[in-house]
């Protein structure tokens, strides 16, 4: 009886933090219209004057730079920070919520190339601790696994929660959080996907003009296998230079060492507005326009731009812009899928190389097959879902069979973060 009421008050947990996340989300979106419009959003527009692109983000790099002045215990956690707080609540840093929020809802607004997951994931733990005053830990996990489920992705939520739980306990507590977080956290992402409708708002939209593509023969089979196998070659790569980028970032203590470094995050985040339009904002706006054909941008400036974009991601997470990952990364990865598939236009599909790239540059990052899976195949809406699978074995394989010593670092450990320890002054 208490596990059917742990899940339906997980259903209205999440129900209840979507609809106060959907408002928030809404009002940032609408202010990132109202300030850049459409066309500069979806990285369609090349013609943004240069001062008003630079003055704008720096000016916001600014604001960033006072609102962090006070520490890191100002800075947004980022979603595994989150998730690793709601499991070991009495570990958890101290913070300043308020000005985390604040800071991060600028940051989208402003064009940073950073996601809304963290920021709406941190919205729906705090509510979820105001409704049930920190009592139930489970309901909690429950409902950042809603925060997920805005995305369109209901068990993506289950899967976040149930991922890092199962690889600490035995197997009977495994069992015990299967049942008691896997559930109540599926229904809570269902819950906050029904109470958020957003898939179109934080997604970017179906990919309705992306036509379905199907090998018919054996030779498009090894052409398909060919794109997927190399793409996730590629993905692997990518996903090897973001975690080392972010390994020397983090140990360089940027914001320690100098406050303004936001200010020129925001200026160069401002430049490459002007010049390479796809390098700022999250990318969820940009992927359907990248993907539909409406953006012309040649092969070569597509790598490019996914690879700058990849730089800023990295920079922005360290100087203050923070946000996620789950959307830059997926816009990097289709970025240069896009441009691969221009390259050798004869090999695979548009989907085979974007899937591809997508599963391996996930299943790097986040260590964690599953999630690479579910998010590959669900932000592609079922294209290339065979490309996503193969991308995640080849980067699972590589991984796994690189010496210890060459693997790709674990993701930093940032200012607050369970185990991480000061350097010596």
């Amino acid at each position: 009886m208490k596990r059917y009421r742990l899940s339906l008050m997980a259903l209205l947990t999440g129900a209840m933090s979507g609809a106060a996340v959907a408002l928030i989300m809404g009002v940032i979106a609408w202010l990132t219209r109202m300030l850049w419009g459409d066309p500069v959003e979806e990285g369609l527009e090349r013609q943004i004057p240069l001062l008003w692109s630079m003055g704008v983000c720096g000016g916001i790099g600014v604001a960033l730079a006072l609102l962090h002045r006070r520490g890191p215990a100002t800075l947004l956690p980022e979603l595994p920070e989150t998730i690793q707080e709601l499991r070991h609540p009495e570990t958890a840093p101290r913070r300043r919520d308020d000005r985390a929020i604040l800071g991060a809802s600028l940051s989208l607004v402003g064009g940073g190339s950073v996601g809304p997951e963290a920021l709406m994931t941190r919205l729906a733990t705090l509510i979820s601790q105001r409704i049930w005053k920190g009592r139930d830990q489970d309901l909690q996990q429950a409902t950042v696994a809603g925060s997920l489920g805005m995305f369109g992705l209901p068990l993506l939520g289950g899967a976040v929660v149930h991922d890092g739980t199962a690889k600490s306990s035995s197997s009977g507590s495994a069992q015990r959080s299967l049942i008691d977080r896997w559930i109540p956290g599926s229904l809570g992402g269902i819950a906050g996907f029904v109470g958020f409708h957003g898939m179109d708002e934080v997604s970017g939209g179906s990919l309705q003009q992306l036509p379905y593509s199907w090998p018919s023969n054996l030779g498009e089979d090894l052409s398909s296998l060919g794109a997927g196998v190399l793409a996730g070659v590629t993905g692997w790569g990518l996903g090897w230079l973001l975690l080392r980028w972010r390994t020397w970032l983090e140990q360089q203590q940027l914001l320690a060492h100098w406050p303004w470094w936001p200010v020129l995050t925001g200026l160069l985040l401002g430049a490459w507005m002007h010049w390479l339009p796809l390098v700022p904002f999250a990318g969820e706006e940009q992927l359907k326009p990248l993907l539909e054909g409406m953006n012309t941008s040649e092969a070569l400036v597509l790598i490019l731009s996914g690879v700058i974009k990849l730089g800023m991601l990295g920079l922005c997470l360290e100087t203050g812009w923070r946000g996620g990952i789950f959307f830059p990364v997926f816009l990097i990865a289709c970025a240069v899928g896009s441009g691969l598939h221009e390259l050798s236009p004869g090999i695979g599909s548009l989907g085979s190389w974007c899937g591809g790239v997508t599963g391996a540059f996930y299943a790097t990052v986040l260590r964690s097959p599953l999630v690479a899976l579910v998010l590959g195949v669900a932000l592609l809406q079922g294209h290339g879902a065979t490309a996503v699978l193969i991308g995640v074995a080849v980067a699972w394989l590589i991984t796994h069979r690189s010496p210890r010593d060459d693997g790709p670092p674990p993701l930093p450990e940032t200012h607050g973060s369970p185990g991480y320890q000061q350097p010596p002054a």
